[in-house]
Formats: structure tokens, C-alpha cells, sequence
């Protein structure tokens, strides 16, 4: 126990790198190496969105103190060796959220965004002008802080851009007069490009009809760039490398070997990939953070953050979770969207909830779901909202089928929690076609802990669930208004079990049919592949 209390853990809440480094409570996974790349990148007006608590914030305060020169935070760091600008001149920065300008409404947006730019004069050690709008007082301070710095210039370090937007996703009138200030207070970053050395903004949202991307023409997009697909985020590479002791002590707590550690913990957390261009793909550094800290598998991420527009958006468009691997994208799409509409797809993406699993040409894309964190979350969610007009009965099914494969395995399932999931189903929830019976069997098999269509494929199809337990791997097929012999004839035919042949587990093919006279499934039938 001594041993694992002296294990540093990745940051899942210290945004602070002075506190980080100085503090030693926590590991800095490094990345001034990419940090230092981005401050020599030909353009210097950047803008980068990521999910939410993907450390976009730790990412500004290493570069803040980049910049200011504090040489002794990085020593033993990637860009202690590299010729550095700030070790010798210093540039001064200024580094605010837009978090801080969030208000309840139009009006106390408008206080916070005043009270933004007074703290950047008093930050300065400016006199804060009396008279103005806040935009005015922006470009003004941008013009006094550049000329009493002693290179003429200055940083400018700007996190979570879109959150007095976002705020008002669902009230169009508000939006579009926060837009409005927003556009005049943004413009005056590039009206004085000339004073700034360096711009980084940051967001979760790349939204259309605001100056930073209509009228900032001069701001260069990163998002989607390979030469900084890995910068926010934790490679599987750095599981063997700075994060290999965290690895290990998981491994230990689980009593499991590191190989199975890694896979289980990518399997969780890895998965996102943010260029198309590159095949770097990143963990979520939150999530995969907690884990470390707990030894516990759990939906930590979505914790920081209820999903309430996503999950109303997909029952709106008539969408459960299982719909979403395979979607249609493509670039425009995802790179920006209007506030108004935020289609499906770019909400998705951009929020963290999905990502790009194929690249079908330079333009367009398929997205999936990254992991079981993200699948685990949506699934929950979306019944969980669904679960408010009192479905206790299909919950308790769920419950019971949890504890029945922990004790019994999959027989448990096949015997009697389907179709008792089945007919708990209530008959507010429409089951008309094999579409919404197929959508219940999903949603069921996902909460249970399957891996549902779109996460397994093999090469001639996709099963539609496969679940694994002790006694084998069973690959599940499903139909509406057949037999059960139709649909594992299909899955037969049709070689769904390939990927799993060569594990050291029995593979069975199980077929299951909805029939709509009796408003539940026959008796599944279950034979070896």
C-alpha cells in the first residue's frame, strides 16, 4: 500500500501548470515539444476546439508560462532543450476564460463581459477607462497593454470561447444578441493582430455567424490538423511510456496482467481520433485519470456534465444510440455549424460523443462512438430520460439481468431476462417494425454490457450484439415477424462469428425474433458457429 501512495497520478483536476509542477501532487504527461510546434507554427492566430475536460485549459497555462520565461517549471521537460523564445525575452500574456462572461441572461452577460475587461486592466496595471462598450475597452486595452510591453506585443490566451453562446442554444432571440456583442468584442483581436505576438482561443463548438470565424478571416483552425491530432489527450504510446506505473498499479488493484490492464482501459477511454489526416488517436485524460486514481471502470466523464441537449436532440430526430456508429459526415459538417440548428453529427462530434472511425475520401467521413465510456453514457442517458414517465418494470429487468450474467452467465439472458425485458416494455414505447423492436433489443443489450452493432464487424456484415461470459461468445442476430431460425440461418450464412473464432472461447450464434402477435420474442435459439 506504501508502494501505490507514492504513484503520482495524471491531473484529472489541477488546470493550474505552475500548481501542477510546484505542487507535486499530480503528473504532467509531456507536451511542450507539441506546445512548442504550435507557438512556431507559420500562423500565429490559432484556434483549437476539443471536448469538454479534455485539458484545454492546463494546455493555456503551460503556455502562459512558456511564454513569461519560468524556465524552472520545465526543467527535465521536452522543451527545456529547444531554443526557446521566453527563456530570453519574455512576452507578457493575458489569459482569460469566457466562462467568467457566462451569464443568466442577456443583461448579466453583459456585466460579465464588462467585468472581464476591467480585470485585464487591472491585471495590466492599466486605468481602466470610465467610458465605452466593452468591445471599445478590449481593443483599447489590446493597444496599451502591447505598447508597454517591451517587445510591442503581447499574448493573448482565450479558453472556452462559446460558452456565453452556448448558454443560450435553446433560446434563438438571447443568442443572437449575445452574438452580436460577441462579434464587435472579437473583431477587435484581429482590428489589432499587429500588437499580438501570439492568439490561441480554445472551444467545444465551432459555430458559424460569429466574427471569430466569419469576420476573423485570419484565424487559423487547428481542430482538425495531424501535426496536432495527439496534443490534448493521453496516446496509447504514453500508456507505455510516462503512464506505464499507473498501468501497472490498475493491473495490480484488478488483479490482472498489464497487457490486459492496457486493452481493457483503451477499450474505456481511447478511441478518439480529431484528424482526419493523421491515425493518432487519444484517451480521454479525464476519465482515464479517474480510473487510475479509483482502479474502478466507470462513465467518469459524463459526470462533469449532464448530456440533457444531447439526449433531447436524438429523441427529437427520432435517434437512440445504437443509430449513431456509421454516420455520415463530412468535413464542412464537422468543421463548423450553425448555433440555430447544430445538426446531429457536428453536435456529436464536436461535444466528444462521437468521432472519425473512417475516412471514405478528403471529404467525407464515417463517425462512431470511441468507447464503452461514451456508449455506457449515451445508452444510460437516453433511458434514463425516458425512465422519468416511471418505467420501473424494464429497469428492474435490466437489474436483473445485470445480476443474472455476473451469477449464471448467458443462459440467465437467453432464459428469461429478453424476453421478460420484452414484455416489461410499456406500450407507450411503439413497437411497430422491425426498426423499434430492433432499437428496444440494442438499447437493452448496450445497458447489459454488449457490444452492439457498429462497435463489431466482421468482413462480410455486422452482427447486431455480442456478448461474452466465461462459457463462450455469443453472436446475436435479430429479426421482427420471422423466426428465430431466419435470423441465425443469417448470421450463419453470412459469417458474423469470424472475428471471434480464433479466441480461446466457445462462439455460438444466437437468433432472436419479435413477434408482434404476441408483443415479445419467441424463445431464442442458441448453436454453436
Amino acid at each position: 500500500m506504501e508502494e501505490e501512495k507514492k504513484i503520482k497520478f495524471p491531473t484529472t483536476g489541477i488546470h493550474d501548470f505552475p500548481s501542477l509542477i510546484l505542487g507535486g501532487k499530480g503528473k504532467y504527461i509531456d507536451k511542450t515539444d507539441l506546445l512548442y510546434e504550435l507557438c512556431n507554427d507559420a500562423d500565429q492566430q490559432l484556434f483549437i476546439s476539443r471536448p469538454r475536460r479534455f485539458g484545454k485549459s492546463l494546455m493555456l497555462s503551460t503556455l502562459k508560462a512558456m511564454f513569461e520565461g519560468r524556465r524552472d517549471l520545465f526543467k527535465g521537460l521536452a522543451i527545456d532543450k529547444l531554443p526557446w523564445e521566453g527563456w530570453d525575452t519574455p512576452t507578457p500574456v493575458y489569459s482569460f476564460t469566457m466562462a467568467d462572461a457566462v451569464g443568466e441572461t442577456y443583461d448579466e452577460f453583459k456585466e460579465q463581459l464588462a467585468e472581464v475587461v476591467r480585470q485585464l486592466f487591472a491585471d495590466a496595471k492599466i486605468p481602466f477607462p470610465r467610458a465605452g462598450t466593452a468591445a471599445g475597452k478590449f481593443g483599447r486595452f489590446l493597444q496599451a497593454a502591447a505598447k508597454k510591453s517591451k517587445t510591442g506585443q503581447i499574448v493573448v490566451l482565450i479558453d472556452e470561447y462559446d460558452e456565453p453562446v452556448a448558454k443560450f442554444l435553446d433560446d434563438i432571440k438571447t443568442l443572437n444578441k449575445v452574438r452580436s456583442v460577441l462579434h464587435d468584442f472579437y473583431e477587435k483581436l484581429k482590428i489589432n493582430s499587429g500588437s499580438i505576438r501570439f492568439l490561441l482561443m480554445t472551444g467545444v463548438t465551432k459555430l458559424t455567424k460569429l466574427s471569430v470565424f466569419s469576420g476573423m478571416n485570419h484565424l487559423t483552425d487547428v481542430s482538425m490538423s495531424p501535426d496536432y491530432a495527439t496534443l490534448l489527450g493521453y496516446t496509447p504510446a504514453e500508456l507505455d511510456g510516462p503512464l506505464r506505473e499507473n498501468v501497472e498499479a490498475f493491473a495490480a488493484k484488478n488483479k490482472i496482467d498489464f497487457t490486459t490492464a492496457k486493452k481493457t482501459l483503451l477499450s474505456w477511454y481511447d478511441g478518439y481520433r480529431f484528424s482526419p489526416d493523421s491515425e493518432g488517436k487519444v484517451c480521454n485524460p479525464v476519465s482515464l485519470g479517474k480510473a487510475f486514481k479509483t482502479g474502478t471502470l466507470a462513465n467518469y466523464w459524463e459526470s462533469t456534465g449532464q448530456a440533457t441537449i444531447i439526449v433531447n436532440r436524438l429523441k427529437a430526430a427520432d435517434v437512440i444510440p445504437a443509430d449513431l456508429n456509421g454516420l455520415a459526415a463530412t468535413r464542412t459538417q464537422l468543421d463548423v455549424c450553425a448555433a440555430e440548428t447544430m445538426p446531429i453529427p457536428a453536435l456529436l462530434y464536436q461535444g466528444g460523443y462521437l468521432t472519425i472511425s473512417e475516412v471514405v475520401d478528403e471529404n467525407a467521413f464515417r463517425l462512431g462512438i470511441p468507447n464503452k465510456e461514451i456508449a455506457n453514457s449515451l445508452a444510460e442517458g437516453y433511458v434514463s430520460s425516458l425512465l422519468d414517465a416511471g418505467l420501473s418494470d424494464w429497469t428492474e429487468q435490466l437489474v436483473e439481468a445485470r445480476e443474472g450474467l455476473r451469477a449464471k452467465g448467458v443462459e440467465a439472458l437467453l432464459t428469461k431476462n429478453l424476453k421478460a425485458a420484452f414484455a416489461a416494455v410499456p406500450h407507450e414505447w411503439k413497437i411497430e417494425d422491425e426498426k423499434e423492436a430492433k432499437r428496444y433489443f440494442l438499447l437493452f443489450m448496450k445497458l447489459i454490457g454488449a457490444d452492439i452493432s457498429g462497435e463489431r464487424q466482421s468482413a462480410r456484415g455486422r452482427a447486431d450484439a455480442v456478448l461474452a461470459d466465461k462459457g463462450g461468445v455469443y453472436v446475436f442476430e435479430f429479426k421482427y415477424g420471422k423466426t428465430p431460425r431466419e435470423a441465425l440461418d443469417q448470421a450463419r450464412g453470412k459469417e458474423y462469428a469470424g472475428p471471434w473464432l480464433d479466441s480461446s472461447l466457445p462462439v455460438f450464434y444466437v437468433g432472436v425474433n419479435y413477434d408482434p402477435s404476441k408483443r415479445g420474442i419467441d424463445d431464442p435459439l442458441v448453436e454453436p458457429a
